[in-house]
Parts: C-alpha cells; structure tokens; sequence
C-alpha cells in the first residue's frame, strides 16, 4: 500500500487569518473614532434619508446577485456544457454568509460546486473566469472615459490629485489590451500583451477566449457593466443621504479606487477601511461626524443585506449541495440537461 503523504501545513495559522482582519478593522476605527463627538455623531444619524440609503445597498447588491449567476450560467452553456441557473443561484446567495466570515471561503466554495456540477477541469474553468474578467475590466474603462474628460473640462482633476493619472494610465492599459484582444481573437493575430500573458492560443486554459463570438462579446459587455454602474449610482446616492455631497463627475472617476481601498481583505467585512477611504477622498465634502456615520453604516449594512440573502438561500443550497455529493457520477450529464432543458 503506498504510504499517504503527511497533511500539509499551512504557512499561515487559520485563526490568524481570521483575527488579524479583526485588529485592522479594531485599529483603523480606533484611529478615527478615539476623539469622536458621540452626540454629534447620533445627530448626524439623525439627518439620515434612510430610505434611500437602504435602497442604495440593497438594490445593487441584489442585482449583483442575479446577474452574476447568469453570467456564470451562460458561460457554461456557450464554452461547456449545460449549467443550472437556480440552483447556482441559491449556492451562490448561500455563499455570502461564508464570504461574511472569510472572503476567499466563500469563493472557493462558489469554485468548487462550478467545477464539480458542471464536470469542468480546473484549467478551463479558470480560463473562463480569466477571460470573463479581462473583458469586464476593459470594457467598464470605456464609459468612465467620458467622465474623465469631464473631470478635466470642468476643473475638478486637481481635487483628485494624483488619482487622475492613476485612473488615466488604467483607462489607457485597459482601451489597449481590449483593442488588441479583439483583433487577436477575431482576426487570427497572436501578439503583444495578449501573447505575454497568454503565450499558447490553442491550450485548454484559452478555450472561452478562442471559441467566443462577436455576439457573445457584446453580451458579456451588457450584462457587466449593469453592474458597475448601478453601484456607483447607489453609493452616490447613498453619500446624498447622509449628506456627503461630493460632485457626480468627481465621484464616479475616484470612487472605483476608494471602493477598491473599502474592499480590500485585510480587514473585516469592511469595518475601517470604508472609513479611510471615504475620509482620504471625500472628506472635503462633509462633516466629519457624517462620514463617520455613512462609513459604518456601508459595512454594516452590506453584511445584513448578504446575510438575509444567505439565509433565505440556505435550504434549497444544502439540499442541492446534498444531492450533489449523493448524485453518482454517470448520471450527472443527464441531470443536468434536464435541469437546463427546464429552464
């Protein structure tokens, strides 16, 4: 019998990947909210439109929930096979209640019932996802163009700073990679930053981007930028409510990089960053005690509006994630046709 290898260790102890997010957060809030003027920071709260606030959250984040679902759906069905749009959908709301707790669980997880439903190897699943991410990168630059021309035409680039030149050279990286892609993949040449990354055309890992259409193409651009736009419509909106009032134009273009910063995993679920972030590029255009309440109120809500998700999500995904552990091997293929038939 051959031995079984040793469990590897994790460079990285679990529970420190989980309190160390913790402590960030602790410390970032702690840097902000020491001095704070707790009465003035409830009577903030109490200018609040909380409506529209609410709504600001919820309404993108839902969206965003359907319309990656049918995203990934429709990937699979156009360079795989057949793929079950509902039950993807409640794993996929069920997996926001493990992404609370740890981003990169909730991710994985999300990967692994893709492959394992959809019977995908591992390097043609991630070239899907590749190829799905490259073009919404390229193609949301090109509505934010504009904006960054009306940045300049209206005088406001020298509020952001150093931001413009940073948001120049991505829109600028972003329009040449997509150009080229498209004569690459179209037209049969096989050069520059496309050839660098990609190096072989004809490997498993670029089947999406060799069997993609036109037609195809233009249907992952209008089913992706929905998405991006209507959240930062939401958070200018949801800055309005809580009286953060910082110019359309200028908060389109700097948004992205401070909704990157609020992001970022290296705190939890939010908590601090959104404070730093909102407080290095919009703290000109409230008080400081609003973007504090605004900045807590962004994570805050954000985990409530995922968890409900998860939770009205949570039984049909585990009976799904129950068949599939029971669902033997041979009759996948046929499941899942039927599933997509019906659908």
């Amino acid at each position: 019998m051959e031995a079984s290898l040793p469990p590897k260790k994790e460079r990285i102890p679990g529970w420190v990947k989980r309190v160390v997010p913790v402590l960030v957060s602790i410390g970032i809030l702690f840097y902000y909210f020491h001095d704070q003027n707790w009465e003035e920071f409830f009577n903030a709260c109490g200018r609040v439109t909380l409506w529209v606030a609410v709504l600001a959250i919820v309404i993108p984040q839902v969206f965003q929930w359907f319309m990656g679902t049918l995203l990934t759906e429709r990937y699979f069905k156009w360079f795989h096979g057949p793929f079950p749009f509902w039950k993807y959908f409640w794993v996929h709301g069920a997996s926001y209640i493990l992404m609370f707790v740890n981003t990169a669980l909730g991710g994985g997880g999300l990967l692994l019932y893709q492959q394992r439903k959809g019977r995908i190897t591992w390097t043609k699943l991630m070239g899907m996802i590749t190829f799905r991410i490259l073009i919404v990168l390229g193609v949301m630059c090109f509505p934010m163009a504009a904006a960054t021309l009306g940045m300049h035409y209206y005088g406001l680039a020298e509020n952001v700073k150093i931001n413009m030149y940073v948001w120049w050279a991505v829109l600028i990286f972003s329009m040449v990679w997509f150009t080229e892609s498209w004569i690459v993949f179209h037209h049969g040449k096989f050069f520059g930053i496309t050839k660098l990354i990609f190096r072989d055309k004809n490997s498993e890992f670029m089947t999406a981007s060799r069997l993609a259409t036109r037609r195809q193409w233009l249907l992952t651009f209008a089913m992706s930028i929905p998405n991006f736009i209507l959240a930062l419509v939401g958070y200018y909106f949801l800055n309005r409510a809580f009286n953060v009032n910082v110019p359309f134009l200028e908060f389109i273009v700097v948004a992205p990089i401070a909704l990157l910063i609020a992001n970022l995993p290296i705190a939890f679920g939010g908590f601090g960053t959104t404070t730093y972030a909102w407080m290095t590029f919009f703290g000109d255009y409230g008080t400081r005690d609003d973007i504090a309440a605004l900045t807590l109120f962004i994570p805050f809500t954000r985990a409530v509006c995922r968890a409900v998700i998860g939770l009205i999500s949570l039984k049909p995904a585990l009976n799904e994630i129950n068949a599939l552990i029971d669902e033997p091997e041979d009759g996948k293929e046929s499941v899942l046709e039927a599933e997509e038939a019906e659908f």
